[in-house]
């Protein structure tokens, strides 16, 4: 089956062009700035990448071609969050260039990835691939984590630190993370031809843990003869403090904690009744995906 693939530089689209390609499953990915996204990666390409501006189009646009057509179209949510004004904008006027570009190559099914964050803005979305008149899937994910995540950058950072500085609410936010690995191959293994067609579904791994265990548990795995003294303090001051001690730029500390504050567990009972599938445990994610 020939996979069109779009929204590569996110952290999933990253990954998804080195890991989802298969035997029959031909991954195309499309980006606007081809030298921008490789000097990026930090994996091998294994799908095919083409220049393809789906926010202005062009000659690019108009000529590109899969001649078998295309069986999946998947579309990783490109702006940092739907719930500023101009980034839903431009997200629609791509997504809507998406959906013409995948109908001009046969293509009549479509996967909507965007993050569980985005939520409480997914109705314009819907709607707008409802007119489209085209099969669609939303698919709403828990953080996805994994090798050069924004988890796992922050963890890393925080671990080799001497201390680390706390705020109960941050610590005691509670998710189900999902590696990125497992994600894709749950995109592989779902029949899109007959599952979740029209619907909205939610995603994340199979554990729900806090921000103050997760970094336990990267301690433990990864470091476990770290010293790290934890300090508490009030919430306020924390993106002033990782920034001074830790060096972690300040747009890395917003994105991280927007993240985490509207993540909640999610228990999969919206697709786990379809179709039968197995999560890494976290200990593996974070120890072989590194």
């Amino acid at each position: 089956m020939e996979v069109l693939l779009s929204g590569l530089n996110s952290y999933l689209g990253k990954r998804a062009m080195s890991n989802l390609s298969k035997e029959d499953f031909n991954v195309h990915g499309i980006v606007r700035d081809l030298d921008l996204f490789k000097s990026r990666l930090f994996e091998k390409i294994t799908a095919t990448l083409d220049k393809v501006d789906l926010l202005r189009k062009g000659k690019e646009f108009d000529s590109f071609k899969i001649d078998s057509g295309i069986g999946l179209a998947i579309y990783i949510t490109h702006v940092p969050t739907l719930g500023e004004y101009v980034n839903l904008n431009l997200e629609l006027i791509t997504l809507r260039n998406f959906i013409e570009l995948t109908k001009l190559n046969g293509g009549r099914r479509i996967v909507y990835i965007a993050r569980l964050m985005d939520k409480p803005y997914i109705n314009e979305v819907e709607a707008l691939l409802k007119a489209s008149n085209i099969t669609y899937t939303i698919v709403l994910k828990n953080l996805a984590i994994g090798k050069g995540s924004v988890l796992d950058k922050y963890m890393h950072q925080l671990i080799n630190g001497k201390y680390l500085p706390y705020d109960k609410f941050f610590a005691n936010v509670k998710f189900n993370p999902i590696s990125s690995l497992d994600l894709l191959r749950w995109i592989y293994n779902v029949d899109w031809d007959k599952n979740f067609n029209n619907e909205t579904i939610e995603i994340g791994g199979s554990s729900t843990v806090t921000v103050q265990e997760m970094y336990r548990l990267y301690k433990k795995t990864l470091y476990p003869n770290a010293d790290v003294k934890s300090i508490l303090l009030p919430h306020f001051i924390m993106s002033m403090v990782f920034q001074q001690a830790y060096h972690i730029h300040k747009e890395d500390v917003i994105e991280f904690k927007r993240l985490m504050e509207r993540e909640y567990p999610i228990d999969n009972t919206s697709w786990k009744n379809t179709m039968l599938f197995s999560f890494t445990p976290l200990a593996e994610v974070i120890k072989l995906d590194q």
